[in-house]
């Protein structure tokens, strides 16, 4: 088979006389079948996301699920070396980061950051796709 993978991105901005589009979609092959996803609670120390029998990572995307209307809520998502998490996006609630295609070896980690009034988990739904 082929274009297995299906790719969609919109983000415009209309702000006064400031107007920008950006719109692509794109489909992609899948060598292996494989996929891994759910929703993680993410807590104040670092965690990071198994990818069961996926072994090549290809495209992955995030999603914050967290309901709190109010204080300090969001989790960073980077490659995490064992010692610290290299941020790259930062999810507040009902963002979306993605999709991205990952890099080779890359450790994905996440980590919440959460005002002292609120409680720590702050649930992420994810998406990762084998190449």
């Amino acid at each position: 088979m082929a274009n297995e993978i299906s790719v969609s991105v919109t983000l415009n901005l209309t702000n006064g006389n400031l107007e920008e589009r950006f719109n692509r979609s794109t489909r992609y092959d899948q060598t292996k079948a494989l996929s891994v996803g759910g929703v993680l609670e993410v807590g104040t120390a670092v965690q990071t996301v198994s990818l069961g029998a996926v072994t090549t990572a290809g495209y992955a995307a995030f999603r914050s699920v967290h309901t709190a209307t109010a204080g300090t809520h969001y989790v960073h998502i980077g490659h995490y070396d064992g010692t610290t998490l290299q941020s790259f996006a930062r999810l507040q609630r009902g963002d979306v980061a993605g999709p991205v295609r990952l890099a080779k070896n890359v450790t994905i980690g996440l980590q919440a950051v959460t005002a002292a009034s609120h409680a720590s988990a702050h649930p992420v739904q994810f998406l990762v796709l084998s190449e």
